[in-house]
């Protein structure tokens, strides 16, 4: 009798943001405990982590997390400010975000830096690593989700989808285009984890890691900013559409949350961070809460 051919591990990692840094921690930690991914699918910031998971390299999204909480995580800074340091020394200026204009709360000059050592030759790398990454990138005038092969596509187009699908509503704007230089505005985000997650099938042969809690968690100190909302509105789609589909997930909870921080008061709802939330400290906090949820699912 033939013996069964055994399956490829899988890995899906969803996050925006900030919340991507509890994913870094928690892809490395897995990784530590002897975790190998040959496919992986990320959505939001999430998935240049899977990218690197499926390139070898889990514990590089977590070192450049740490580096970012040491700086005062310079990705998350706005556009506001960046304004604001052009304008520095003019004495008497009041600058305004022209909501009607504005693509997006953060700068995608910090963005482009952080990702550009992972756009050079992804199908090339991908190809000699023997591995497979997709990318949840939708399509906002068609009105579709892809989930982007960066394998099967020209360099240029997997350059452009990694960095499509990173952006998420009222983090960084949509971009224009790929090689085909379409017109329509594309982005990723995480709430697209209802769209499938790539063929990932419900089995223990695939790791599910979420920088959200999953399920949603009240958050008493919401805000009344659009931009806060949205991002809210994100979070409780995602969070529960992955706690309805009953899969076994890595991610942000109540009880993992409270043990983590071993305090009185301590609360997931308030303390846990929005996707553009910036903070270095709090950054390096999510690593590491990210390592200690993912050491407890590995030793279940």
């Amino acid at each position: 009798m033939a013996r069964a051919k055994k399956a490829r591990r899988g890995l899906v990692v969803l996050a925006d943001g900030a919340q991507a840094a509890f994913a870094a921690g928690a892809v490395a930690e897995l990784a530590r405990t002897g975790r190998a991914w040959a496919i992986t699918r990320g959505a939001g910031l999430g998935a240049q982590v899977a990218l690197l998971a499926a390139l070898g390299e889990p514990g590089e999204a977590e070192r450049r997390w740490l580096r970012q909480g040491a700086g005062g995580c310079p990705l998350l800074s706005s556009l506001v400010a960046r304004g604001r340091r052009r304008l520095a020394g003019d004495d008497g200026l009041l600058l305004l975000p022209d909501a009607l204009a504005l693509p997006g709360w953060l700068d995608p000059v910090e963005l482009e830096e952080h990702l550009a050592p992972d756009t050079a030759g992804v199908p090339e790398r991908l190809r000699r690593a023997g591995t497979s990454c997709a990318v949840a990138v939708e399509d906002l005038a068609a009105g579709r989700v892809d989930w982007v092969e960066l394998g099967d596509a020209t360099a240029g187009d997997a350059a452009w989808a990694l960095r499509a699908a990173v952006r998420f509503p009222a983090g960084w704007g949509p971009v224009a285009g790929g090689d085909d230089a379409a017109p329509a505005l594309r982005w990723g985000g995480a709430a697209l984890a209802d769209s499938g997650l790539g063929g990932a099938a419900a089995t223990d042969d695939w790791d599910v890691v979420c920088g959200f809690p999953v399920p949603p968690v009240a958050r008493p100190a919401l805000g009344s900013s659009l931009l806060e909302l949205v991002q809210r509105r994100e979070e409780v789609r995602s969070g529960a559409a992955i706690a309805a589909s009953g899969r076994a997930v890595v991610a942000p909870s109540t009880a993992s949350w409270v043990a983590w921080a071993a305090r009185d008061g301590a609360d997931l709802g308030t303390e846990y961070p929005l996707p553009w939330e910036r903070n270095g400290e709090l950054v390096e906090q999510l690593v590491a809460y990210g390592r200690s949820v993912a050491r407890a699912a590995a030793g279940a």
